[in-house]
């Protein structure tokens, strides 16, 4: 009993909360001369909103998100700006509100009729992972920005990897982002990126991580040598990674530092089962 009107207390609270925002609003509308129409109270400063809000950032956040999400059909249709204003708004309200940030990152770059809206996005989601609760999509996204608008692999294989390391990322997520730039034909410049990612870094745990990386890569070369040893000896392409070692080409297959399981192409190079199960150990 007393947790329903612990709960009915709060909704009331909350309610009459927005309440006294919107009538804040329109008090300020009735004697100031207003511009186009906008979908988040800026004459009400964030800092205003906070003060007022009882703590409820997040629920307030939220319910001015909801103008504001629409406004980036005026950045896609008409190359508008606004949106970015006001997300800027929403997020000063609370900074820890995770949506924003992505929803920002993934679809401000299609609006190519407004100048440099990818590196909007980027600098919005950077500010998201700085400020906002831990959210797999910010990295993630970003990631597919350098990637496919602006051909940064280097930013690409970094934000991959962030979003790999983000509690909460789901598997189909996890095991694109930790088997990035592994194809036989990228590994070369794949482990070049993350000896220069690792090499610039004063950060212990991302030379850690970066050197995972380059061992990982290595792995894949020392199985395609063994496999091209195996088909030079048995006349055809080994089977598995096992047949290697019962070939007596290697002593015994390595592990993966992602957890993942090795396999060999039909080609005869090396790769790794993505459509198994897998527990992936990403190195700390």
């Amino acid at each position: 009993m007393r947790t329903h009107s612990s709960t009915w207390l709060r909704t009331a609270v909350l309610a009459l909360l927005f309440l006294a925002v919107v009538l804040l609003q329109v008090g300020y509308d009735a004697v100031t001369p207003q511009p186009a129409s906008r979908s988040t109270p800026l004459a009400l400063t964030p800092s205003f909103i906070r003060a007022i809000d009882l703590g409820f950032h997040g629920a307030v956040g939220s319910f001015l998100w909801v103008g504001t999400m629409p406004e980036i059909l005026d950045a896609l249709l008409n190359g508008k700006m606004e949106y970015v204003t006001d997300e800027r708004y929403v997020n000063a309200v609370d900074p820890k509100l995770s949506y924003p940030y992505a929803y920002s990152v993934l679809v401000l770059p299609l609006a190519k009729q407004y100048a440099d809206s990818t590196e909007k996005a980027l600098r919005i989601g950077r500010q998201g992972i700085i400020n906002a609760d831990p959210d797999w999509r910010i990295p993630y996204y970003m990631a597919s920005d350098y990637y496919l608008e602006l051909k940064d692999d280097k930013n690409a294989l970094w934000y991959y990897s962030l979003a790999a390391h983000t509690p909460g990322i789901p598997a189909y997520a996890l095991r694109f982002s930790l088997n990035f730039g592994i194809k036989a034909d990228a590994r070369k410049q794949t482990e070049e990126l993350w000896r220069t990612i690792g090499d610039s870094s004063h950060d212990p745990t991302t030379k850690q991580l970066a050197q995972a990386y380059v061992d990982r890569l290595e792995i894949f070369d020392y199985l395609d040598a063994a496999s091209k040893a195996y088909q030079k000896k048995y006349g055809k392409i080994p089977a598995t990674p096992q047949a290697l070692v019962a070939g007596g080409i290697i002593p015994a297959v390595p592990q993966d530092p992602f957890g993942f399981t090795f396999i060999i192409n039909k080609d005869g190079t090396s790769g790794i089962n993505t459509t198994s199960s897998f527990s992936a150990t990403v190195p700390q």
